[in-house]
């Protein structure tokens, strides 16, 4: 059997070939990780505070609170006043029918996610 590698090309790759240490190289790539997710929470605070802030000095906060907690309280069905209804009303509106949603959509990315596509 031949060998069809040449020793001069596996002599100039392993000497252009940098050692990595692995428990160094996992530390600088999760600190990298890390620091990527702490400035992201940062960036979306900052984004937050400033609207806060903008809708706050244009005196929106009451006119649209308003109009968000009645959209979000409506009721899906009407149960009338009997304790059914009283039992039923915290999943019976709008926003938890969104919040619900929400909660599905995020399952479903994170199964496609962490799915193996082979």
């Amino acid at each position: 059997m031949t060998d069809d590698r040449d020793p001069w090309l596996e002599t100039l790759f392993a000497q252009a070939q940098p050692d990595l240490d692995a428990e160094s190289f996992t530390t600088r790539v999760m600190t990298r990780a890390r620091y990527q997710r702490y400035r992201l929470i940062a960036i979306w605070s900052g984004v937050a505070l400033a609207l806060t802030l903008c809708a706050w000095v244009l005196g929106i906060p009451q006119q649209f609170a308003r109009v968000v907690v009645e959209s979000l309280t409506t009721p899906l069905y009407d149960l009338g006043s009997g304790w059914l209804a009283w039992s039923i009303a915290p999943v019976n509106n709008i926003g938890s029918l969104l919040v619900l949603a929400a909660k599905l959509v995020r399952m479903l990315l994170k199964r496609a996610r962490g799915a193996s596509w082979k």
